[in-house]
């Protein structure tokens, strides 16, 4: 009995340890990624794998916590974080939401990508399959369950996947990435529009 259970706190141990060399590994490559912009292609799949939708936009993004999603079709929307607040703005229903940073976190894992805050990364298992790394939340409330991310043979990230709590699933391509862009300030800011409704959960 006791030679059963010393083995089996050395593969936890192991397992564990294995863990902690991904996570630590993936922060690395994101980190390396100081600031990049790219174009990107979403394919949406329902729970049963059919495809639903797909759209395309731009990112730009700079770390720690400066990010700014445009989506341009089928539908336009916008995510800007400044570091600080996160903006969600619908030009369809004239409305932006402002959110604190802590809170959006939550439903948007691209703020794991562009953080510089280790300790957020302790909700989620992170372990590698192949090239690709795959955020796991510990959390079986939380919206996003899981996503994977890629990258090519240059480190630069190539290919995200996010999947659901209810089984949907979003695979993002992205192409003409640039690891230096010149991103001005006012990129990660959002002044509302006039006549827009705001929605402020600040």
């Amino acid at each position: 009995m006791k030679k059963l259970m010393t083995l089996g706190v050395i593969l936890w141990a192991t397992s564990t340890q294995v863990l902690a060399d991904a996570a630590g590994e993936l922060q690395q490559k994101l980190s390396a990624l100081g600031r990049f912009s790219a174009d990107f292609s979403q394919q949406v799949y329902d729970e049963s794998g059919d495809p639903m939708q797909r759209a395309e936009g731009s990112m730009q993004l700079a770390r720690p916590d400066r990010f700014r999603w445009h989506t341009t079709s089928p539908d336009e929307s916008l995510i800007v974080s400044d570091g600080t607040d996160v903006w969600m703005y619908d030009p369809f229903v004239e409305q932006v939401s402002i959110v604190p940073l802590a809170q959006a976190v939550q439903n948007t894992p691209f703020l794991l990508i562009s953080g510089g805050d280790r300790a957020r990364w302790q909700g989620y298992n992170v372990s590698k399959q192949g090239s690709s790394y795959v955020v796991a939340s510990k959390d079986p409330a939380e919206l996003i369950q899981r996503f994977t991310l890629s990258f090519d043979s240059q480190d630069r990230l190539a290919r995200f996947t996010v999947v659901e709590s209810g089984g949907q699933r979003s695979e993002f391509t992205l192409s003409g990435f640039n690891a230096s862009p010149d991103l001005a300030a006012s990129a990660f800011r959002f002044t509302p529009p006039a006549g827009v409704m705001v929605d402020d959960q600040r």
